[in-house]
């Protein structure tokens, strides 16, 4: 057999995956992940087109596309599911496992990302830049009659007490950064007692959320937790819009239960007319759940998806 015939048997034997909203990962190069697999890659699936389209699939990626039960007991060729992300609440694990079909994440690779954009909302909310900057385009500071302009007032970070919920990879990250502010830092996890949470709630000058979503973090934020709070405290949402009950934040932010909020989450995404009236909340400050889409994130997460594949590749021709 000569070369090219040898390459293109190689080539024929590669599983044939079939990413469903690769959309979602931007302007990003999925050449490592065509060398390892026959790749069909759709912008985005609506759900009664995920049948069709994975219906000759080994190997399924997806990012936020649901993969239910009732839909991997139709795709007996499916082996593999890899979630183009951390998360993976969008997979019927217990089917899975039924089915005998691996299930592989992207964890760590958007660290660096998520942590600097949480650190990038802390600030706003504590500091206001956004505000000074329209003040500044309006005329204020050139017509103050000294030097500097003091409104909206703010507080230094250095002792003030940092909680964050959800302490895995990037909730130390964030930790980390809150040290170097000199903040007195608290790490929980969502196996937390409800008395730790209660504690440190009530002492947080800012809550950082970077839990998984689960059935018992679900709404892990609602009024009653809200209402622990002192109302000089700030709220950053990174993980899961689920986390957060969005109408009790809004109640509290507009009672002034607590000072402000930052959420780059939301239940619903994209949001639909829910999102009129998060934005006629006073001091809630809304990013469209950007935290992880780093160019450098999105390669680590192509790099990382792309050893998934090789290792299956390895192990179906072991």
């Amino acid at each position: 057999m000569t070369g090219d015939a040898q390459q293109a048997s190689v080539e024929r034997q590669l599983p044939r995956a079939v990413f469903l909203d690769a959309l979602s990962l931007g302007p990003v190069d999925l050449a490592l992940i065509e060398q390892r697999c026959e790749l069909t890659a759709w912008p985005s699936t609506a759900i009664d087109e995920r049948l069709e389209r994975l219906r000759d699939a080994e190997i399924a990626i997806t990012n936020k596309i649901p993969l239910d039960g009732e839909l991997l007991r139709q795709l007996p060729k499916l082996r593999l599911i890899c979630v183009a992300a951390t998360g993976t609440d969008q997979i019927d694990h217990a089917a899975c496992k039924e089915l005998g079909i691996r299930v592989h994440n992207a964890g760590r690779y958007s660290r660096a990302s998520v942590v600097q954009i949480t650190w990038a909302l802390i600030l706003e909310l504590c500091c206001a830049m956004d505000q000074r900057r329209r003040d500044l385009s309006q005329g204020v500071w050139q017509r103050s009659p000294v030097f500097s302009v003091i409104e909206p007032e703010f507080d230094e970070l250095e002792g003030q007490i940092l909680v964050v919920l959800g302490a895995g990879d990037i909730g130390r990250g964030v930790l980390a950064i809150g040290e170097a502010f000199g903040m007195q830092c608290i790490g929980l996890t969502s196996r937390s007692s409800n008395v730790e949470v209660e504690a440190a709630l009530r002492q947080a000058d800012v809550l950082s959320l970077h839990a998984p979503l689960t059935p018992q973090t679900q709404n892990l934020i609602n009024a009653q937790r809200l209402s622990w709070m002192k109302p000089t405290a700030r709220l950053v949402n990174m993980a899961r819009g689920g986390l957060v009950n969005c109408d009790d934040l809004c109640a509290a932010l507009r009672s002034g239960q607590i000072a402000a909020a930052a959420l780059d989450v939301l239940p619903v995404e994209p949001p639909g007319s829910e999102l009129e009236a998060l934005q006629d909340t006073p001091n809630l400050l809304i990013s469209p759940h950007m935290g992880w889409s780093s160019r450098q994130a999105r390669n680590r997460l192509v790099q990382t998806l792309a050893g998934h594949l090789q290792a299956y590749v390895f192990a179906e021709a072991a």
